[in-house]
């Protein structure tokens, strides 16, 4: 008998088993999973954050785990909205198990007085035909939610080849010289907190996103130092250039992640540039900068990865010119939790 309960982040051979089942089903058949390790993912259901809560639940059968499901509820905007995911190891497949997993998750949403619910579901590869069947979009669907955004994932062999980065970034120099180029590793500096703070208020409003419904999101410095603290506590780097605007605004950024747990890839975090900034460039230069930045100092490093909307024409234009290949795509799929 299969019987639902919460998760002890706390209790060390619990969590190793709930990983245990979120891995074997994230990686199944997914030669491009984004699968995290124990380590970093134990971090935000141990920690508390005052933007978001993590929690789990597990399945389990006779004192083994046979699927589980991540939380996370936000805490200062979206408190209509939960996010979460269902983890089903495929030799447990097909029993219902997801479907319990989903109808505890509804409940728990409910009476936190969620009223939508989110997730992220693995599409087909790149390399599959277009008329590949994914099990969990047929699993989002039949849970009232509906696809509301593609999103694309893109592969970069490194290192990009230095007279390539040279090339762009002679192409985009005479647009934007009146822009200082800054950078940092982790923590913001205190002379750009507010700056960088007012950006990343931003990001919501001005990346695509399809047909979701998501509210603005509100950074200050609190937030900043608590997502900070959370990078750090997961032992990941964060390299961050951004474009200084004459005003002394910041006008954009992009954001490279080393995590030391992975000793093989780079994660390209968010880029922006704000629309009154448009045209000179910036997109392109940040992205350079930090990346010949970024592979100098971690010359070990095999690939790096990202992920763009499908929608998102200039920011995909920039990839194709650094020479990304898409690899995998990514449906965000919403609704209304049942009742």
């Amino acid at each position: 008998m299969v019987t639902i309960r919460r998760l002890d982040p706390q209790d060390d051979a619990e969590f190793a088993a709930f990983h245990a089942a979120y891995a074997a089903a994230s990686d199944f058949e997914r030669p491009h999973a984004d699968t995290w390790s124990l380590a970093e993912f134990v971090v935000p259901f141990r920690r508390t954050s005052s933007a978001v809560e993590h929690y789990g639940l597990i399945a389990d059968e006779a004192g083994d785990v046979v699927g589980v499901a991540v939380i996370e509820l936000p805490l200062t905007e979206n408190l209509e909205l939960g996010l979460a995911a269902v983890f089903v190891p495929p030799e447990h497949r097909r029993r219902g198990i997801g479907t319990a997993l989903a109808r505890q998750v509804a409940t728990d949403l409910r009476q936190r007085g969620r009223s939508s619910w989110m997730c992220q579901i693995p599409g087909r590869r790149c390399d599959q035909p277009d008329d590949t069947v994914v099990p969990g979009e047929a699993f989002a669907a039949r849970l009232g939610m509906t696809l509301r955004q593609w999103e694309l994932q893109r592969w970069l062999a490194l290192p990009a080849p230095a007279e390539r980065l040279e090339a762009l970034a002679s192409q985009a120099v005479d647009k934007h010289r009146d822009y200082r180029l800054v950078r940092w590793v982790n923590a913001c500096p205190d002379e750009y907190v507010e700056a960088y703070c007012r950006l990343k208020s931003a990001m919501v409003d001005e990346m695509p996103t399809g047909e979701l419904e998501l509210e603005t999101e509100v950074w200050d410095e609190a937030r900043l130092r608590d997502t900070e603290a959370q990078q750090d506590a997961q032992q990941r780097d964060r390299y961050l250039h951004v474009a200084v605007a004459p005003d002394g605004s910041i006008a954009g950024h992009t954001e490279l992640v080393v995590p030391k747990h992975d000793p093989d890839v780079v994660y390209q975090w968010d880029t922006l540039v704000l629309p009154e900034h448009r045209g000179h460039r910036l997109g392109l230069a940040l992205k350079v900068a930090n990346l010949a930045w970024v592979q100098a100092e971690h010359p070990e490093r095999r690939s790096l990865r990202t992920w763009n909307a499908e929608s998102n024409g200039p920011m995909i234009a920039v990839n194709d010119a650094l020479g990304f290949e898409a690899v995998e795509y990514e449906g965000r799929w919403q609704g209304e939790v049942p009742g």
